[in-house]
């Protein structure tokens, strides 16, 4: 039979079990080629002749030439040859319509690519003829019951060895099937996780947004210039604000002047503006200088601007022309002299009469102070030292039934004539008048703004957000989320129409105001000077509503050896400024004796046919400096006993005294005054005594004794025209 010759009918072919036996069968002729692997040594068999050139037949793989083993261990064995082709070449056949997988392995062998999976090596069966050379080809054979392992195809995948693979499936190691198992978990828990948290964040979600702990009240109080615009904003933002944890928020919005507010925080808070606050809105960074000044600045956690408008003076239009050339240091010359508008062409007219309100103002007078403070001081000195161009602007302004600025609106275009008005000009905001111009019947012919040159006092309108123990975390954070909401796009439209400027948006404009662009704004010192000038205007900060600011009684003495003028100017403007029912008297002393000039009551109470507060104001313009000596001991003496008498239950009483020493009383010393003012002190009666001691008096120990007993304060000024002395007369004249 040659190579490839068919075997012939009455040729037997070897036994199959000789040629597939097992590795650990007896009968297999080798045993030292790769584990599991049979190795057939061509031999004589029945049947066969042993020869070169012949190769045992059907065994073959058709089209393949034997070739030589590729192991070095078989390099010495001839006659069989190893198909030349790797595995990989069959992978892609397993995915063919109609085949499956290999079967696993059977436990036992091991996997080399050579490894038979057969459970048994013999076969019961022939091997038939290669079909590629039967001559004649045997009919169909029955499908096979077993593994097959002979030349046909029998259900089976030809492999070209001598194996084929079986449809059944391989197995699969338990360390996949372990891993796999593994992963499997992991991802389902991840899953599951991911679910329940999901899940569970939904809820309180919803939780949240059915407020199943109710609302998160946010007071909010702000100035009474911008607080119907907030109101707005307020419900706006409540209908859609994000929930705090599972509260609603809602914003209410209170308008309030900021001494209210400041006075508030030292003291008692009013009970008509409802809650502490957690947001405040001041006209002006003045405001929030103040409050940290009387309440600590632990009391702010944060402020900013949110719009701004110009401090400008709200005049008739008549004297728009005549104020071109004029700037904020001409003003408290403009107020204090009584023909000063002849010399600007307006005959008749008189002073300036310019008011500054203290209610209703947006800061306008606080912030107008500071730009005349700063234009008054000498060139490299600080703002407080043109605080006595403050007290001038004050003292001289006129007199009107109440601080309001509507009030002083009233005053200024209600009169028929406009030169014998009482009122020819109002500190104010632009914004301010914006509004008036709108509401006022052909504003353009009975008012006009004036900007004085240089650099403008701005309204900053902060949002101060407050810290305290008033507040809950939740407040605290929705304060903050209500405060950026409003510098949004649409709320920064809204304040616009308003009269505000806002970032990028266009200056208000109307028949009043039309100022355009600004300078940069005026920059005056830091928060402790600011609050120090404000207190020029208005005095420091009172103890509530209990102690209305102003509504003490205050015997005032004077010692006429002082410089008086800036004295004078100091007490006129704090007295202008103190409303109707404080109780203010005047004493005076020089060298030989001491006097009352005004008896101590009411400054609305008529006195020598005039209220009490011009007849103050006449008797300080009527007073001479002296250098006679000062009978301060025995005047003390006289007022204390006098104010014990008439002691006014509900009001702080109290004597101002104000000298620079040292005394020539002859019948009185420092002890004996001392024990006189200790056996006159009622606890239940209390009179103290507040002493203003200018320069260096050798009474100073004196005047500290006696202080401590009254529970008085002692101050102690370098000069009659310091700024100490104005900021102490509007402390302690309250």
């Amino acid at each position: 039979m040659g190579r490839h010759s068919v075997p012939d009918p009455d040729e037997a072919p070897e036994d199959s079990s000789r040629r597939f036996a097992r590795p650990d069968d007896p009968r297999a002729p080798h045993d030292d080629g790769a584990e599991g692997f049979s190795y057939d040594q061509p031999t004589h068999e029945q049947g066969y002749e042993a020869g070169p050139g012949y190769a045992e037949p059907g065994y073959g793989q058709p089209g393949y030439a034997n070739r030589d083993f590729a192991g070095d261990e078989h390099d010495d064995q001839t006659g069989y040859e190893q198909a030349a082709y790797d595995d990989a070449d069959y992978e892609d056949d397993y995915d063919e319509d109609g085949y499956e997988e290999p079967a696993p392995r059977e436990p036992g062998y091991a996997p080399n690519f050579w490894e038979t999976d057969e459970p048994d090596y013999r076969y019961a069966e022939r091997e038939a003829p290669t079909k590629s050379f039967a001559a004649n080809p045997p009919p169909p054979r029955p499908p096979a019951s077993g593994r097959a392992h002979g030349g046909d195809w029998e259900g089976g995948e030809w492999t070209g060895s001598h194996r084929a693979v079986d449809p059944k499936r391989r197995g699969v190691s338990v360390g996949v099937i372990a891993a796999l198992v593994a992963v499997v978990l992991v991802v389902g828990a991840v899953i599951g996780w991911r679910f329940f948290g999901d899940a569970l964040s939904n809820r309180s979600h919803a939780g949240a947004a059915r407020c199943v702990e109710g609302e998160v009240a946010v007071a909010v109080v702000a100035d009474p210039s911008i607080a119907d615009p907030l109101r707005a904003l307020a419900d706006k933002y409540n209908e859609t604000a994000a929930p705090v944890g599972d509260r609603c928020v809602k914003v209410g919005v209170k308008s309030a002047d900021s001494d209210a507010v400041v006075n508030g925080f030292v003291g008692a808070w009013p009970g008509d503006l409802g809650e502490r606050p957690a947001l405040w809105i001041p006209g002006s960074s003045v405001s929030e200088a103040r409050l940290e000044a009387a309440a600590g600045a632990q009391t702010v956690s944060d402020s900013r601007s949110l719009v701004t408008s110009p401090v400008v003076l709200a005049i008739r239009p008549q004297l728009k022309n005549a104020l071109a050339q004029q700037n904020w240091s001409t003003l408290p010359g403009l107020q204090s002299n009584p023909t000063s508008m002849d010399a600007l062409n307006l005959q008749g007219w008189g002073s300036l009469r310019l008011v500054l309100p203290l209610t209703e103002d947006s800061d306008a007078s606080y912030l107008a102070a500071e730009a005349v403070a700063t234009a008054a001081a000498p060139p490299g000195m600080p703002a407080t030292a043109g605080t006595s161009a403050i007290s001038t602007l004050m003292a001289s302004q006129p007199k009107l039934a109440d601080g309001k600025a509507s009030t002083a609106f009233d005053a200024l275009l209600q009169a028929d004539d406009p030169a014998t008005a009482p009122v020819h000009a109002v500190v104010t905001t632009e914004q301010q008048l914006y509004q008036r111009g709108g509401s006022t019947p052909d504003a353009k012919d009975k008012l006009a703004a004036w900007l004085p040159p240089g650099p403008p006092a701005v309204a900053d309108y902060p949002t101060v957000l407050l810290a305290g123990t008033w507040l809950s975390q939740e407040q605290v954070s929705a304060a903050s989320e209500f405060a950026r909401f409003l510098r949004n796009a649409d709320p920064m439209s809204e304040l616009a129409k308003a009269g505000f400027r806002t970032d990028g948006g266009t200056p208000p404009k109307n028949d009043v105001i039309d100022l355009g662009s600004l300078a940069a704004p005026m920059s005056v010192g830091d928060n402790s000077m600011r609050s120090t000038l404000a207190n020029v205007v208005s005095g420091p900060p009172s103890a509530g509503p209990s102690a209305q600011a102003g509504a003490g009684a205050v015997s005032v003495m004077l010692d006429q050896t002082l410089n008086l003028a800036p004295v004078v100017t100091a007490l006129k403007a704090r007295v202008q400024a103190l409303p109707a029912n404080a109780v203010v008297g005047l004493t005076v002393f020089n060298g030989s004796e001491g006097s009352t000039l005004i008896p101590v009551g009411p400054l609305g109470d008529p006195v020598q046919g005039q209220p009490r507060s011009a007849a103050l104001a006449a008797g300080l313009d009527g007073l001479a400096t002296t250098t006679s000596g000062r009978v301060s001991f025995t005047t003390l003496r006289n007022v204390y006993t006098d104010a014990m008498t008439n002691f006014r239950a509900g009001q702080a009483n109290s004597v101002l005294i104000i000298t620079s020493g040292p005394h020539t009383d002859q019948s009185l010393n420092g002890p004996g005054l001392q024990d006189t003012i200790r056996a006159a002190f009622d606890p239940d009666k209390k009179v103290a005594i507040n002493v203003i001691n200018v320069g260096d008096d050798p009474d100073r120990a004196t005047w500290q004794a006696i202080t401590e007993i009254t529970g008085g304060q002692y101050q102690s000024v370098p000069a009659s025209d310091s700024p100490e002395m104005v900021a102490n007369i509007n402390q302690l004249l309250d």
